[in-house]
């Protein structure tokens, strides 16, 4: 785990998930047994080497049994249990070398286009949470436990969809990370962040330069996009899941807007819904959300004197953003829920 970098808090909670998909997916008595002491035995070398948490063991131990449970004619494991455990090490690998020797960011258009709603929501979130130590201990902990979250489904019948959905959407999310790159409020703007947002108009936009060591990650927000997938995945279990996820995602996106621009997070819906739309071939509405995606970032770049000339311009666009689901005739939203059967116990 050398590189990991800013994903290096995800680390315990990557391998904490693989030990929970792994619990979830009932093993028998030995193989339980089995992967719990080799994992409390490489959870000691892990700690004793200075190598990562204890709960490391576990995890890792978890997803080299997903790899040999089939060796040996056992119950398969869901296979992503092992990309759980290597998500910190190549998530930080992809987003650092997108500019690895640096380059123009396009913070301030972002800041900028957030001020246009007529405040900084990003800055009041995290003035919010970082002055109430227990809220910040519950929204950092379901942000960061996004990993746990998609174990948890792992062992249902939405799983399969699920994980090609999550991997569509981080492979995806490079070329957005590309196209409009940006480092987050929390680096562009520290001297300020979070008490005192900077004052913000039209002109206020201009691109700024970043060393390659802060990472091109933002528009569309990842943590938005997998939560949106998250609700999708759970809808067609019953209401037990989608209130149980619904519960799960409130603090844990109150927090990804402190970490995000509130732009970032608008984005990352018509995204989300192009790529669960891609996975079943509707092609005509994958065109209409990525031309809504690529409409707001465009907007950002080009537009923001249309986003200042009237208060009310910035919230119709977030709103139209936000009902097209709605007006694609109703089933874009967490839709199909036919594909599995209706269920209302977890």
């Amino acid at each position: 785990m050398a590189i990991v970098g800013e994903f290096a808090p995800f680390v315990q909670f990557c391998f904490i998930a693989c030990y929970v998909a792994f619990l979830l997916a009932k093993p028998r008595r030995w193989e339980l047994i089995l992967v719990t002491l080799a994992g409390a035995a490489l959870g000691f070398v892990f700690v004793r080497q200075h190598l990562g948490p204890w709960i490391s063991g576990l995890g890792l131990a978890a997803a080299v049994w997903a790899v040999l449970a089939p060796l040996f004619r056992q119950k398969a494991l869901h296979p992503a249990i092992a990309l759980l455990a290597l998500y910190p090490t190549a998530a930080s690998a992809a987003v650092l070398a997108i500019n690895r020797q640096g380059g123009l960011v396009l913070d301030r258009y972002l800041l900028a286009a957030d001020g246009s709603f007529g405040f900084q929501p990003g800055f009041l979130a995290a003035n919010f949470v970082l002055n109430h130590s227990p809220v910040n201990a519950v929204c950092g902990f379901c942000y960061f436990g996004l990993p746990v979250a998609v174990a948890s489904l792992l062992h249902t019948v939405s799983s399969g969809r699920l994980v090609r959905l999550c991997l569509l959407l981080a492979v995806s999310a490079v070329v957005g990370y590309t196209v409009f790159p940006a480092v987050g409020a929390q680096v562009a703007f520290s001297n300020d962040f979070p008490g005192a947002p900077p004052s913000t108009n039209a002109s206020f936009a201009m691109v700024m330069f970043e060393p390659g060591s802060h990472p091109r990650n933002f528009m569309p927000s990842l943590h938005t996009a997998w939560g949106l997938a998250l609700l999708l995945a759970a809808w067609p279990l019953g209401k037990a899941w989608r209130w149980a996820i619904v519960i799960y995602l409130a603090p844990m996106l109150l927090y990804a807007l402190a970490s995000h621009y509130l732009c970032d997070m608008i984005v990352a819906v018509p995204w989300t819904l192009a790529a669960t739309n891609a996975l079943d071939k509707r092609w005509g509405r994958v065109a209409v959300y990525l031309a809504i995606a690529a409409g707001w970032m465009l907007l950002i770049r080009f537009g923001l004197p249309m986003m200042y000339a009237y208060r009310v311009n910035p919230w119709f666009f977030a709103a139209a953003t936000l009902a097209t689901p709605a007006l694609l005739s109703g089933d874009a939203a967490p839709a199909r829920t036919g594909v599995v059967p209706e269920c209302d116990e977890i």
